[in-house]
């Protein structure tokens, strides 16, 4: 009994330490959050994804997909349309975490991403998915010019031919 005792002031503090005034900490107990992979927190999680800092912004769409809440996926798809490729990234990679049909759309939206490291994830993630109706969007996109996406895709069409 006393493990699960610390186990949930683990938990308690971290959650009290995204609201820290320093960026570094918020980002830190988001990652490690994440790293519990508990459903606690996911709203003040959700609210650092609006956090000013980059960093912190990164920790938590990477805690939520770790997490895998299904009640996040409205907030994830927001980082879909930042500028910077690397919060694209980390937001497909998050939502292929998560794991739904629910998130198909975006991922097949991601496939035609301005970056080739977005596309790539937004493949490797559509094969995770196991949805066989992935299948017709991941061969349009073997004429990709970059090897990198295409090696993805060739993966993500394998992994779904076999299950």
């Amino acid at each position: 009994m006393q493990k699960l005792e610390h186990r949930q002031m683990v938990i308690d503090t971290l959650i009290q330490s995204l609201g820290d005034t320093s960026p570094e900490i918020r980002a830190k107990a988001a990652e490690s959050l994440g790293k519990l992979e508990v459903g606690e927190g996911t709203s003040e999680l959700v609210k650092l994804l609006s956090d000013p800092n980059q960093k912190v912004r990164l920790s938590a769409i990477q805690a939520l997909g770790q997490i895998g809440s299904k009640a996040a996926i409205p907030s994830l798809v927001n980082g879909l349309a930042d500028p910077e490729p690397e919060v694209r990234t980390i937001t497909v990679d998050a939502l292929g975490n998560i794991g739904s049909e629910q998130v198909m759309t975006y991922l097949l939206q991601a496939l035609h991403d301005s970056e080739p490291a977005v596309r790539a994830i937004a493949a490797h993630a559509l094969g995770q998915l196991g949805s066989e109706a992935a299948i017709p969007a991941l061969i349009e996109s073997l004429s990709e010019p970059d090897d990198a996406v295409r090696l993805s895709v060739i993966e993500a069409i394998g992994k779904l031919g076999t299950q």
